[in-house]
């Protein structure tokens, strides 16, 4: 049940969507507490690297994985933190960083990062190391006829393309991409409006950033949405009024909480919730420190005020 969990929190990160993926890290630690063992034995770092958590940090993290035996896990990681540079725009750092990863293939986990490197590459001006990349990732579309393959394929010919095939390439890459990979659709539109307002075409970007930024915030990708509100401003546009923090609260947290609110005890939460008091323990702690608050009371008051 363990890897399941850790299992589907990488699912979820792989399609761009850390809140969803924080539950089932909730869930892995949650259960590796019930096994006996410390909060230190339930460290996603890949998770934690998509939550701008310092890179050196997560560094550290992957280097002690690695040392583990746990390749593929650390592999991730540093592809993670490579994603976070790409959303600040540190492109040839990306670049530099994904290059052994991509170029010293590693079982499944190495496809994962070539669409990253296509655009590291392609920002830092590599574009050789973006054509090869590309290549590769055509033959995975091909060999496995996944839509996602092939939609990030799209995409990653949409940025080596000329202005008269780009347009064409987004568009279609947005189209492919399914319901379930709202956040992949999410950066395409983040890319497409870049190249939008770069032709000067800044009506167009801002409805493609805008776009990008509402998916952003509903799966938790801050950084990402930290970009589009950049570029949105850069357009000419201004950040939508409905456009509001993303929740600091996993799910799980927030049915706790929303409990507690109302006046349950630790013992009726867990009842409820078929966990241990503990854990409720443990998730109200973590609540009241992302929300800032000191007590009950406070909790009740936050959500009186919706």
């Amino acid at each position: 049940m363990d890897a399941c969990t850790w299992i589907l929190s990488a699912v979820e990160l792989s399609r761009v969507n850390p809140k969803a993926a924080l539950d089932y890290v909730e869930q892995s630690a949650e259960l590796r507490r019930a096994l006996g063992f410390g909060d230190e034995q339930a460290v996603n770092a890949t998770l934690l690297a998509w939550q701008g958590t310092p890179s050196t940090v997560v560094e550290q993290i992957t280097h002690a994985i690695h040392e583990a035996g746990w390749g593929g896990i650390s592999r991730m990681a540093l592809g993670a933190i490579a994603i976070n540079e790409i959303a600040a725009g540190s492109y040839e750092s990306a670049f530099e960083r994904l290059t052994p990863l991509v170029r010293h293939p590693f079982l499944q986990a190495s496809f994962h990062h070539l669409p990253e490197y296509v655009e590291g590459a392609v920002r830092s001006g590599n574009r050789a190391a973006a054509e090869w990349a590309l290549d590769r990732i055509q033959v995975y579309a091909d060999a496995s006829g996944s839509v996602v393959a092939r939609a990030l394929f799209t995409r990653s010919l949409a940025l080596l393309s000329d202005d008269a095939g780009a347009e064409h390439h987004f568009a279609d890459a947005v189209a492919q991409f399914p319901s379930t990979h709202r956040g992949d659709a999410a950066r395409t539109r983040l890319l497409y409006g870049e190249w939008l307002r770069r032709v000067r075409r800044r009506s167009d970007a801002r409805w493609q950033l805008e776009q990008a930024l509402r998916d952003f915030e509903a799966v938790g990708a801050t950084t990402f949405a930290e970009r589009a509100r950049r570029e949105i401003l850069a357009a000419g546009g201004s950040v939508p009024s409905d456009s509001a923090p993303v929740d600091p609260l996993s799910n799980q947290e927030r049915q706790v909480a929303l409990l507690a609110a109302r006046g349950a005890t630790n013992a009726e939460i867990a009842a409820s919730m078929f966990i241990s008091p503990n854990t409720v323990d443990y998730h109200l702690r973590k609540v009241f420190r992302k929300l800032g608050i000191s007590s009950r009371r406070q909790l009740a008051d936050r959500f009186a005020e919706g």
